[in-house]
Formats: C-alpha cells, sequence, structure tokens
C-alpha cells in the first residue's frame, strides 16, 4: 500500500487547493458571461479569493501544528541561528540532526535525518531505498531475503558487503517510513519524501542511523 504522506504535503495540498479556486473563479465568470447570474461574478471572485487565502493559511498552520506536536512528543531539540539544523539529539555519544528542505517548486518538504561518520577516508556510496509497498525490484542482491523485498540497494556489491552485517541489517529493517539512506565516508542520512513524521518514527530513524554509522567507521579503521 502507498504511503498516502508522499502525496498529501502541504505544498501539493495548497497547489490543489488553488487549483480548485482558479477552476471555480473560470466557471462562476463563464456562466455569467454566457447565461448571467442573479448576482455580482466579481463579488463572487472578491469571496473566493478570501476563501482561497484562508484555505493556505489554514494548510500552513497545521503543517507547522504536526512538526510542533513532533517534536514536542520526540526527545530531539530545537536549534536556533541561521546556520544550525532545525532539530538534533545526541545518541550513543554522535549527534543526530534534523532539517527541512523543498526539492523543488511542485514538490512537497523533504525531512533529513543526519549523523556524521568519523575518521573514515574513502569515497563510497551506497544508497538504500525503502520501498512503502514492500515490493521492490532491482538493485544489487544481498543475502537478506527481507531486505531485497524492502530496498533497493545501489553501490558497489562489494561496499555493500562490507557495510550490510546482521545489526545493519536490522538496522535498516527498523524504517517503516518510506525514504532512501545514503551511506557515505563522511555522513549516514535518511531522506524522507514529507514531513509528517511521528515522534516515533524520527526516534528509530535515528538509532538506526548511529548502528550504520558506526559499521562504516569499523569498516573505514580496519581498510
Amino acid at each position: 500500500m502507498a504511503e498516502r504522506r508522499q502525496y498529501t504535503g502541504t505544498q501539493r495540498l495548497q497547489i490543489a487547493w488553488s487549483v480548485g479556486i482558479g477552476v471555480a473563479m473560470a466557471l462562476i465568470v463563464a456562466l455569467d458571461f454566457a447565461i448571467g447570474l442573479p448576482f455580482s461574478s466579481l463579488v463572487v471572485a472578491l469571496v473566493l479569493t478570501v476563501v482561497w487565502f484562508v484555505g493556505l493559511g489554514g494548510l500552513g498552520l497545521r503543517e507547522r501544528s504536526q512538526w510542533n506536536n513532533m517534536v514536542e512528543q520526540s526527545s530531539f531539540t530545537r536549534q536556533i541561528g541561521p546556520h544550525t539544523t532545525d532539530l538534533e539529539k545526541i545518541v550513543q555519544g554522535r549527534s543526530v540532526t534534523v532539517s527541512t528542505a523543498v526539492q523543488g517548486v511542485l514538490s512537497q518538504t523533504h525531512t533529513e535525518v543526519k549523523t556524521v561518520v568519523n575518521d573514515v577516508d574513502a569515497s563510497f556510496t551506497v544508497e538504500f531505498e525503502r520501498d512503502s509497498g514492500g515490493e521492490s525490484e532491482g538493485g544489487v542482491p544481498t543475502g537478506n531475503e527481507e531486505l531485497n523485498d524492502n530496498f533497493v540497494i545501489k553501490g558497489t556489491s562489494g561496499n555493500v558487503d562490507r557495510i550490510l552485517t546482521p545489526e545493519v541489517a536490522s538496522a535498516l529493517l527498523s524504517f517503516e517510513t518510506p525514504g532512501i539512506c545514503t551511506v557515505t565516508g563522511d555522513a549516514v542520512t535518511y531522506e524522507v519524501p514529507f514531513t509528517a513524521l511521528t515522534a516515533d518514527e524520527l526516534e528509530t530513524i535515528a538509532e538506526a542511523l548511529v548502528v550504520i554509522a558506526a559499521r562504516v567507521e569499523e569498516v573505514g579503521q580496519t581498510a
């Protein structure tokens, strides 16, 4: 089953709302021109404009309320300053940060959870893309059937084999939120294509990233 949160982000709802109001205005004008209406189409247009602004504001407040509730229920703390991430938490002595970004004009806001990898001098990238439908196909095969069924894995088979341990596989499978886990010699990140996360989802992602980052450091120190 597809994750509906991938398609109901605030930006997309605001676009749909705007299109709906625009269509309503066009219909009113067309009807007034064709048959004449017993009321002023200009007045209706002004009313719809007010309704449009109210709707946009309401959708924005809805997203902000959801985000605030998530933060309050989680163990993450807000960061203050123009060059800081939105949230941060220390997990097993490691900083895990949360930031948001809009990928494009028609895209909804994405959430990125990240922890830094230390003391690894290697250039590589491995991606584990979590499929919300549980029907992933393609990518680098592993010896873990459950992992293959739930993730599309990209990268060289050698790097994938080095990273994957039973602990890392378990950490990856703990992700129930659709997204892409990107592993490099610098950081481990999990990018979710929406912001409507629960506190439990955020905590689970943070714990998993720390496990994966620790494995990358272990491999880097023994390489």
